[in-house]
């Protein structure tokens, strides 16, 4: 039973304290089994390093290690500290939550369309070549269908509904009445910001793939393609820093920069195979051959990379209301 209780401004609410102690442990938990998964990652990959030789698959290489572990390794301190913020009830946890649980759901849903297009096919071509028995095809479709409902839809989703509940913003504010560093940024311009951060601490990663860019045509790699990364990591950065500032010269950038990424990629891979970029990613013979075998259609994966770009414009046209220009000096 909740008791109601009054805010500042004399209106009532219901005490969510119980909801934030689930919900904060739900993450700890989520924090903890993708902790559990960098140990479980590192020895599957070393043993199919080992056993790939043996049986005809493509090898693991380190490059292709390191970033999947630290993606788990960020997820789990992610989780870990959102799930201790909740239960403290801080608003800054709040905040980081709801908008991280928005971006986690839209990437989810596409995610989603996705896998209802393509995966049917990725399941029936495993059954062709023998991989898997021809009974099991849809079993699997399914099960794996179901599964990322939970992760894609149901977990972000329910997450959404919670923080996003005026008596958890109320119940927040009372138990942790101190403004917070993510009070003075609107939610929605918060999303861009620290997705902007979020690709300038992975800039640095695509070493691991040979620097590898698609750049107006071409494919750049070595220090070509690492001195791009280098001024996008610098742009992400400003944009990450003056967004959440609500500077209008962040927002520019922001546009030009993702209308400029999707005209080079549009470009690029109107005159460039698919597989070629891979190949610059330093994926073997052998994984571009399973790739090749297995992945939808190229055009049909350009088509979802284009409506990612339509979805990203329509976002920053929306928060543009959010910035404003700063009053001019009188004399």
């Amino acid at each position: 039973m909740t008791d109601q209780v009054g805010t500042t401004a004399g209106e009532g609410f219901k005490d969510r304290k119980t909801g934030l102690l689930v919900f904060g442990i739900l993450q700890i938990v989520i924090g903890g089994v993708c902790a559990l998964m960098v140990p479980f990652l590192i020895l599957g990959m070393m043993m199919a390093s080992v056993a790939a030789p043996k049986k005809g698959v493509p090898p693991v290489t380190p490059g292709m290690m390191i970033p999947g572990v630290m993606v788990y390794v960020l997820l789990a301190v992610w989780f870990l500290w959102m799930g201790i913020g909740s239960i403290k009830a801080r608003r800054w946890a709040r905040a980081l939550i709801l908008v991280s649980s928005w971006v986690w759901l839209v990437v989810g849903i596409i995610g989603m369309v996705f896998g209802i297009i393509f995966m049917p096919n990725i399941y029936e071509q495993m059954a062709k070549n023998g991989r898997i028995p021809a009974a099991m095809a849809s079993v699997m479709t399914i099960l794996l269908l179901g599964l990322l409902f939970v992760i894609y839809i149901v977990v972000p989703g329910a997450l959404v509904l919670f923080y996003g509940s005026r008596h958890v913003k109320a119940t927040c504010e009372q138990r942790d009445p101190q403004v917070r560093w993510t009070d003075r940024c609107p939610p929605p311009v918060l999303a861009v910001s620290l997705l902007f951060a979020l690709g300038t601490c992975f800039m640095p990663l695509m070493g691991f793939y040979g620097w590898a860019l698609p750049f107006f045509g071409t494919i750049l790699t070595g220090p070509a393609g690492a001195t791009v990364a280098l001024v996008l990591m610098v742009v992400c950065a400003y944009v990450a820093w003056g967004s959440y500032h609500l500077k209008v010269p962040a927002w520019w950038a922001a546009l030009l920069l993702v209308i400029t990424w999707g005209v080079s990629a549009g470009i690029t891979f109107s005159r460039v195979d698919l597989m070629d970029l891979y190949a610059k990613l330093n994926y073997t013979a052998e994984q571009l051959e399973m790739m090749k075998t297995y992945m939808p259609n190229p055009s049909a994966m350009l088509v979802v990379f284009g409506l990612w770009g339509i979805v990203a414009l329509s976002y920053l046209i929306y928060i543009r209301k959010f910035f404003t220009p700063p009053p001019p000096v009188e004399n």
